[in-house]
């Protein structure tokens, strides 16, 4: 999966995995702590790295990366972790994805235009509002405030407001985390937030066989959730 104008150094790598890993999302004081260098050091891998994805930042290049097969999914997050985020799908649905992905990393088949990622409903005693979630969910496409107030003809304050909202109501101290725990609280689906393509080349990187353990996963969550309620 890995190109020669997207390989990135095992530095960069480091960093931008790092910096978002399990959601932390760390600030780059923290993450030059972590790997004994320089904030200066910190900053300057950062922009190599964005150069070679045609990033604007680092949340940008981490997800660049993910999708050029430069970093794995399974590299932020343990399998257990990515059954809690993909709560909303099916089992099936995720049986599905690997299949999906196996084509594209055996065959180069990318799915159908018209298919699309089926979620369950979403709790009915959301916590958020929907302009909270519309904007949390444009959000964590990678949209800036300013990108999001035009996109719902409302103000940049206005934004910020909706989002500081949903990162209290969420408990959550930045938008990768509130995006994070929103998918595991079932107040977003993993299908606003990405189309079927886009899952299946997050997912390539680590294989058709980690989505099949996440659909196993997921089955065990809802059997043991059966078990509580008793139904």
């Amino acid at each position: 999966m890995k190109t020669k104008s997207t390989v990135l150094t095992k530095e960069e790598r480091d960093i931008l995995i790092l910096g978002t890993l399990h959601g932390q999302h760390l600030s780059n004081a923290e993450i030059g702590q972590r790997l004994g260098m320089s904030v200066n050091k910190v900053k300057t891998l950062i922009h190599q790295a964005c150069i070679k994805l045609g990033a604007h930042n680092k949340n940008e290049a981490v997800v660049s990366a993910v999708k050029r097969g430069a970093i794995s999914l399974t590299e932020f997050f343990s399998l257990d972790e990515l059954a809690e985020l993909f709560c909303s799908a099916s089992p099936d649905m995720l049986r599905r994805i690997a299949q999906l992905v196996r084509q594209e990393v055996e065959h180069g088949q990318a799915p159908e235009g018209n298919e699309q990622i089926i979620c369950t409903e979403r709790t009915q005693d959301s916590i958020l509002t929907k302009r909270e979630r519309d904007v949390l969910i444009l959000a964590s496409r990678g949209l800036t405030n300013k990108e999001i107030a035009d996109r719902l003809c409302l103000a940049n304050g206005t934004v910020r407001v909706f989002l500081n909202r949903a990162w209290t109501k969420l408990g959550a101290s930045n938008r990768a985390e509130a995006v994070i725990l929103a998918l595991k609280q079932r107040e977003i689906g993993v299908d606003e937030i990405a189309s079927l393509n886009e899952i299946v080349q997050y997912f390539a990187p680590s294989g058709a066989e980690s989505v099949e353990k996440i659909a196993q996963l997921l089955d065990q969550k809802l059997e043991q959730g059966r078990i509580r309620t008793g139904s």
